[in-house]
């Protein structure tokens, strides 16, 4: 079960206000959520037991939290910082594919496989997580909930009825913001690979 959303939130706002440690206290509160989208990521690309992979989640996870470091403020709640941190690890993620790609293959094509990332979101085999990531960000610019709602279920691997206890609106409205955010984001995935 995640941790209270006001908690996070104040410990956020601390960060913010520049007291010492809050924001590690707020990441170190979250990463068990980091942690379980990391493997959800990494197990959903590599399969069960990660075969081929160099990066395993705790990595994933500690490559995030830098980016988030970096970043140091600006996480309005514990909503932003999810958003935040999920583009953070899409990124991770992307790099370190397009790193591998490099050294194995002297290419730097990128192509990832989402079917468990995001269900039956993607009607193609492959989907590059730049794009995905990509579309999500221009989501979040069409409707900001319904891009929140995709990275908390698709990525961050929420139950629809927790996703509306997170955001505190009913199910069947999260389930609406569900369909539009796979249709969406398919049509759009789908316009980007031709």
């Amino acid at each position: 079960m995640p941790v209270s959303g006001e908690r996070i939130t104040r410990l956020l706002e601390q960060a913010e206000n520049g007291r010492p440690g809050a924001l590690d206290e707020a990441v170190t509160l979250m990463y068990r959520d980091l942690h379980g989208a990391a493997d959800r990521l990494l197990r959903d690309r590599y399969g069960a037991g990660l075969p081929g992979a160099t990066l395993e989640p705790a990595a994933l996870v500690n490559e995030t939290y830098l980016s988030l470091l970096r970043q140091r403020s600006g996480y309005q709640n514990r909503s932003h910082f999810i958003a935040i941190a999920s583009r953070q690890m899409l990124r991770v993620l992307a790099d370190y594919e397009r790193g591998k790609g490099r050294q194995k293959r002297g290419g730097d094509q990128l192509r990832v496989t989402l079917t468990g990332v995001a269900a039956d979101l993607v009607a193609a085999d492959d989907t590059g997580i730049e794009e995905f990531a990509a579309a999500l960000d221009l989501l979040e610019q069409l409707d900001p909930r319904s891009a929140e709602v995709a990275r908390l279920h698709f990525v961050w691997g929420r139950g629809l009825e927790e996703v509306a206890t997170l955001l505190g609106v009913s199910t069947r409205t999260i389930e609406r913001d569900v369909r539009f955010a796979r249709a969406w984001l398919a049509e759009t995935l789908a316009e980007g690979s031709r």
